[in-house]
């Protein structure tokens, strides 16, 4: 099981699904390398690269959040290689516009430590809210600072610029689409269920409690669902 991460790079994030996952898988968190610029056919490469060793039709892979995109530009580049496909409050496009228009531009004033302190107070109000704990708080904010910055806004122009809607039906795998309610950062559920209508093999789980962070979520088991 190939499990892709999302704007961090760094795969931190399902650490608390490995244990529970292993089980069943062998079990691969992924941490992009630290370069830029790049595009997805450059990440999908590199997964290909790390993987090549996997039996054919053997992989499920696993994309969260900004790893969605880059799991179903995977899967559409090598589908013989695939035999399942996750999606973790993910989309085929970004359509906030705005906000993600704006997250490009003001993206290089996280190098000024009064913004990068100011960011982490607003993302620790939100996770919060949200009912992560403290514990899993702590986790998100020392992966934050394990960001490569030029890579970060990368992927940021990355979300841009991508759209898979006019692909979604060539996806050809059992494809599982999880879902928040309360996702500030994704229309997730909007998201997912645009997905699950133009995938032909696709089953939508909505969680309408839950935020972004489905992954660092109290009570949330991926193992349960795949």
């Amino acid at each position: 099981m190939l499990l892709i991460p999302g704007l961090d790079g760094t795969g931190r994030f399902y650490q608390p699904h490995v244990a529970e996952l292993s089980i069943r898988y062998r079990v691969r968190p992924w941490e992009f390398r630290t370069r830029a610029p790049f595009g997805f056919d450059d990440l999908v490469a590199e997964l290909a690269e790390g993987t090549c060793d996997e039996n054919p039709g053997s992989m499920v892979i696993v994309g969260e959040s900004f790893g969605g995109p880059v799991a179903m530009h995977f899967a559409l580049a090598h589908p013989d290689r695939v035999r399942g496909l996750v999606l973790i409050n993910a989309f085929a496009a970004y359509r906030r516009r705005v906000r993600i228009n704006l997250a490009c531009l003001t993206a290089p004033m996280l190098r000024w430590p009064v913004i990068r302190a100011a960011k982490t107070v607003v993302a620790d109000r939100i996770l919060a809210s949200e009912g992560i704990p403290a514990a899993q708080r702590r986790l998100y904010h020392e992966t934050v600072r394990l960001i490569d910055p030029a890579a970060y806004r990368q992927r940021l122009e990355l979300v841009r610029t991508v759209d898979l809607a006019d692909r979604l039906g060539e996806i050809n795998v059992p494809t599982l689409i999880l879902a928040s309610g309360r996702d500030k950062l994704v229309p997730s559920i909007r998201a997912g269920r645009f997905m699950a209508s133009r995938i032909p093999n696709a089953r939508l789980h909505e969680f309408p409690r839950a935020g972004h962070a489905l992954l660092l979520t109290p009570g949330f088991s991926l193992a349960a669902y795949i």
